[in-house]
């Protein structure tokens, strides 16, 4: 799940580990194309399937571990 905090910086869960960590980086960050790498503020990096478009937050997705 994807959601923003007070701050307004991107947060990621992933419940099999119970985590929340920041977004650093979207590897794709544009209107027409979002997605890809994102690595997070624990050094883990997700891959998110490029969308075509900025999702509206907050959302679930299913990613795979890089």
């Amino acid at each position: 799940m994807l959601r923003h905090n007070e701050r307004g910086e991107l947060l990621c869960y992933v419940p099999k580990k119970d985590l929340e960590a920041v977004v650093r980086t979207v590897e794709f960050d544009q209107d027409d194309r979002w997605g890809g790498t994102l690595s997070l503020a624990n050094g883990e990096k997700l891959y998110l399937e490029p969308l075509t478009q900025r999702p509206l937050i907050p959302v679930t997705f299913r990613v795979r571990k890089l």
